[in-house]
């Protein structure tokens, strides 16, 4: 057995049995699992074909499998590694039968998904209140995770699940129709399976008598479900996991699963790996600080015998800018060792004053797990939009915002007035400004139109006269575009939102800093995007969310955004979301290796507005652990619990109380906890307008989302943290 310190063989080494490893960020949880496979066929005899080791990616199961072949060699590797729903689906395949289903199957992706439910919606009566297909997939997803069904007889929470209860029905037809299974579906009838047939159940349990489980912090219900019904009876069940790292709870996993373990399985015993092999003790201490805050944990206090190295800096930045300028000009100063520095992120969006900062440089840079700012679709509609303003025939631009919404101008009408526009060598918008005389176009085409080049016109005149700000916003208002990206994409509706508003603040920063109107600010992008396309060359520097970069990590680290309302994140309300934004944030300072580097901005620009921002309460939880490179502002020990709400967050803690009589427009902001008379209790999403038209989109706890003219509304201000 290769070297192992002593808490890894006492996880590889340990007897039959339930056994819980409690493994922290850096403490080689995959090796322990990879040795523990080879230690059961070499030193305990145990036959390979009798092991069942489960993770949830392919990268990881193949890692774990190419360790264990150049171990032990192909011709000796039976064991069985994979992902949970390539397992369901090896066995499915084989049993399926016994639940009366077509063993011939096909398995549904996404895009199946979608299309099929588009088709049922279309197909919906007209009694019956719309939905998006992706809100209605995800619905019926939650509840198949949590091996539920909706209730029928059950009165309805909000409008929608009528609906939603109604298309579970038709879903599920149309998919035994087709003799096909959804993702989620492999899981769950996988456990149907395990439990309502004795024989396969015995079968099962019989083959796999040791069976390992990587990343349990991140199993579902319908997960849990088949490992412990896997593992009834002979109890060999080997986990690895760590609650700290437990932060995928908006995909379905359940915290609860690695928490509750010891009382799950009888006789469980827990072996903790405290023993770090990444990071400074400077990080870790830094980091154990910030994690020992959540209450909903088993307890872990990573050390390392690394040397001490750079302390755990803070730097607080009087704007956003500055804040990109100063992280900027330290990765500048590292030259070649940028290559192995990543500049981290609550949202997507932040990443935009990082990349022109680093443009300006002519520095590298490459953004992983998502595009550059500029090139994302919601940044690209707006700008089409902007450029057919300013240039009529740009057909391109037209071409790309013709159906952005969709607006009665589909396909075949599009290569009609393709073919005319070739034909008379003229731009499109000229073709569709003439159809009002084209009797051969049925009325609705022409009124489609029509009322598009109207809408074009009337932008036009007004951006020529109009800050690029207010231009943009008029373009997101006319052609309603937040509550299109809503429509067409709910999963990700909140960061797409986000991305368009800091787009507003882009352009409201360009106004502020340049003179000019949109014809300016778009040349001003494009000698960009000459930058933009550098290649990524030795010394590029990494740019990633926090989710995205865990299972990484670097030599250094920036982690950005330390204030309330970004991490923790303003959509995170109760002790539990506040909990898991913490772990995201351990999660991100222990990516690193040899230095971190924690900053946040005293005012940012939201939505266009410049808005002074509070310290993180993560900051103040690190305390003296970091060493700060700017002062922050003198705070009194009262203020600091208290979390005042100018950004927009409020602290979780308070203890609610009644709703206030009439809120103040003024008062109603992202993160505001709101009350309705009848969708209950909720939070605002983002504002937008002001005065009389202030306009705020609300999220209720019943996962309702709705726009209220805040003037006209019944809304009322709540204290507390959202139920």
């Amino acid at each position: 057995m290769i070297s192992l310190n002593e808490a890894q063989q006492t996880a590889v080494t340990a007897a039959d049995g339930p056994t819980l490893v409690l493994a922290g960020a850096g403490t080689g949880k995959t090796r322990v699992i990879v040795e523990r496979i080879i230690w059961l066929i070499e030193e305990r005899g145990v036959d390979a074909r009798n092991i069942l080791a489960l993770t949830f990616t392919n990268r990881a199961a193949n890692e774990m499998r190419e360790r264990v072949i150049s171990r032990l060699g192909t011709e000796r590797l039976a064991v069985w590694m994979g992902t949970f729903h390539s397992f369901a689906l090896y066995v499915l395949r084989r049993e399926i039968y016994r639940l009366g289903l077509n063993a011939s199957f096909t398995v549904f992706d996404e895009a199946d998904q979608l299309s099929l439910m588009r088709r049922l919606i279309r197909e919906l009566p007209a009694t019956h209140v719309k939905v998006t297909p992706r809100n209605a997939i995800g619905w019926i997803s939650r509840l198949k995770q949590d091996l539920a069904e909706p209730d029928e007889a059950a009165p309805c929470r909000f409008e929608e699940e009528e609906t939603c209860r109604l298309l579970w029905r038709r879903y599920h037809d149309a998919l035994r129709r087709a003799s096909a299974l959804d993702f989620d579906d492999l899981l769950v009838l996988l456990v149907k399976l395990l439990r309502e047939h004795e024989e396969a159940r015995d079968k099962y349990r019989r083959r796999y008598r040791h069976i390992l489980v990587d990343e349990y912090q991140d199993t579902n219900r319908a997960q849990y479900e088949i490992a412990q019904l896997l593992t009834d009876g002979h109890g060999n069940i080997f986990v690895v996991g760590d609650e700290d790292q437990s932060i995928y709870s908006w995909r379905g996993a359940n915290i609860q699963n690695i928490l509750d373990f010891e009382r799950d399985f009888e006789n469980a015993r827990v072996i903790r790996l405290e023993q770090n092999y990444r990071s400074t003790p400077h990080i870790l201490n830094a980091a154990n600080e910030l994690v020992k805050n959540n209450r909903h944990r088993l307890g872990k206090t990573l050390n390392t015998q690394v040397k001490d190295g750079e302390p755990t800096r803070f730097y607080l930045a009087e704007t956003a800018e500055e804040e990109a300028e100063w992280v900027v000009d330290q990765v500048a100063e590292m030259g070649k060792g940028a290559a192995g520095a990543a500049v981290l992120y609550r949202a997507n969006w932040q990443s935009r004053l990082v990349e022109e900062a680093l443009r300006r440089r002519e520095m590298n840079y490459v953004v992983v797990g998502g595009v550059r700012f500029y090139s994302r679709k919601e940044i690209k509609d707006l700008l089409a939009y902007m450029r057919l303003l300013v240039n009529p025939a740009d057909d391109e631009s037209l071409r790309r915002i013709i159906a952005v919404p969709p607006r009665g101008i589909g396909g075949v009408t599009m290569e009609r007035f393709e073919e005319y526009a070739k034909v008379r060598n003229e731009p499109l918008l000229r073709v569709l400004r003439d159809t009002e005389h084209d009797q051969t176009l049925n009325p609705r085409m022409r009124d489609s139109a029509l009322a598009f080049v109207h809408l074009i016109d009337d932008l036009s005149y007004e951006a020529k006269r109009m800050p690029v700000r207010d231009v943009v916003e008029q373009v997101i208002d006319a052609v309603n575009y937040r509550e299109f990206l809503k429509k067409s994409d709910e999963k990700d509706f909140r960061s797409r939102v986000e991305t368009v508003d800091e787009f507003v603040s882009a352009c409201a920063q360009f106004d502020v800093q340049q003179s000019g109107g949109v014809a300016e600010f778009l040349q001003d992008l494009a000698l960009y995007s000459e930058a933009d396309e550098l290649a990524v060359k030795e010394g590029a520097v990494t740019l990633l969310t926090c989710h995205s970069a865990k299972g990484l990590e670097f030599d250094t680290v920036f982690l950005l955004g330390l204030e309330e309302g970004l991490l923790p994140h303003v959509s995170a309300v109760s002790e539990r979301e506040i909990e898991e934004e913490r772990r995201l944030c351990y999660v991100a300072m222990t990516r690193a290796r040899k230095q971190l580097v924690m900053t946040a901005a005293q005012s940012r620009t939201v939505h266009g507005l410049r808005e002074e921002r509070d310290l993180s309460r993560f900051v103040h939880e690190i305390g003296g652990r970091l060493q700060r490179i700017k002062k922050a502002p003198r705070e009194t020990p009262a203020e600091r619990p208290a979390m005042a709400k100018r950004s927009g967050r409020r602290a979780a803690a308070k203890p609610a109380a009644a709703p206030a009589e009439e809120p103040a427009q003024g008062a109603i902001k992202m993160g505001t906890a709101v009350h309705h008379p009848k969708f209950g209790r909720g939070y605002v999403m983002y504002t937008t307008g002001s005065g009389s038209r202030l306009r705020a989109r609300v999220r209720f706890n019943s996962g309702r989302v709705a726009m209220f003219m805040v003037s006209q509304s019944p809304l009322q201000i709540v204290e507390g943290k959202k139920k």
